[in-house]
């Protein structure tokens, strides 16, 4: 049994290392001794786990079921070993956090003192990062992700759901004035992000909606561009309030049209497989009240003429 759970983790290790030799150098072995061990365990299951080609190495289609079912097995073993020996309320190791620039930020960096005072064991790396992050190949245990899921793959726990709203400068709005309905926004500038191609924003307030096109002097993939670039009187912004906590403390930005909203951005914690369990599950019970927090609309701020 010991042989085969150190063969699952040498397995585990070389697939976030995606190489054979950088594996090798992390677990201070020789590159043909990994290489045999996993040449060694493919032959006792019978099946090819990695693609091997000059240039990379892949997980194959049953490699990454196994990946799945060997981290499932490898905690539950490492969890029944800590309580056996006493260490249960003492969690260890390295803990890997993937999450957009901005989210890193404004809401789990001023969470991590907190955490990290109450499980002085655990090592947080976190991977900020405005594209996604593949969780497999990263060796990721805990991804936030915004807005509507796609990848169906993962398992994913709702932790949030934060509503959007326009956001301006006091410069810009008496520079431009304060737009009273949203029909008036295509007479403003409004800054977007690139990535998503957003053209139009969907408002409603109560029962009414309304989808006002926009279009403005300037476009980027980074929330927090386009936050300095609103804070800075280049335009309009629609935006959660976490996102503009900050500049609203310091006065840089104002709400505008406030009984208007945008779309709910909802917030996931995502991870590759099974239930989520010890650092993991940890972090999330620690971040959860935080990121619900970050979710509300405080008193703000709004814009005047």
């Amino acid at each position: 049994m010991v042989d085969r759970i150190d063969a699952m983790r040498l397995f585990i290790r070389v697939a976030d290392a995606g190489s054979f030799s950088r594996a090798a150098s992390d677990l201070e072995l020789g590159q043909p001794t990994v290489s045999r061990r996993v040449q060694d365990l493919e032959e006792s299951l019978g099946t090819t786990l990695f693609l091997r080609t000059t240039r990379a190495l892949s997980l194959t289609e049953a490699g990454t079921r196994f990946y799945r079912r060997a981290a499932d097995i490898l905690a539950e073993y490492d969890e029944a070993e800590a309580e056996a020996r006493g260490f249960e309320h003492s969690p260890v190791g390295l803990l890997r956090l993937s999450c957009s620039h901005s989210f890193g930020r404004r809401v789990i960096a001023p969470m991590l003192p907190g955490f990290l005072a109450a499980w002085p064991n655990i090592r947080v790396d976190l991977i900020s990062d405005d594209a996604l992050t593949d969780l497999v190949a990263d060796g990721v245990d805990i991804a936030f992700r915004l807005g509507e899921m796609r990848d169906s793959s993962l398992m994913a726990k709702k932790l949030g759901e934060a509503s959007q709203v326009i956001w301006a400068s006091q410069a810009y709005i008496d520079r431009r004035g304060a737009p009273q309905h949203p029909s008036e926004l295509a007479g403003h500038d409004a800054l977007v992000f690139r990535h998503i191609r957003q053209t139009t924003w969907e408002l409603r307030s109560g029962t009414e909606t309304f989808e006002a096109r926009v279009d403005g002097p300037f476009r980027a993939s980074s929330g927090e561009t386009l936050l300095e670039a609103a804070a800075g009187g280049l335009g309009l912004f629609l935006a959660p309030a976490w996102l503009a906590s900050e500049c609203t403390g310091e006065i840089r930005l104002v709400r505008v049209l406030p009984d208007w909203m945008g779309p709910s951005l909802s917030i996931h914690a995502v991870w590759s497989s099974g239930k989520l369990r010890g650092k993991a599950k940890l972090f999330i019970d620690h971040a959860e009240p935080s990121i619900a927090a970050a979710c509300g609309l405080s008193r703000l701020q709004t814009a005047h003429r």
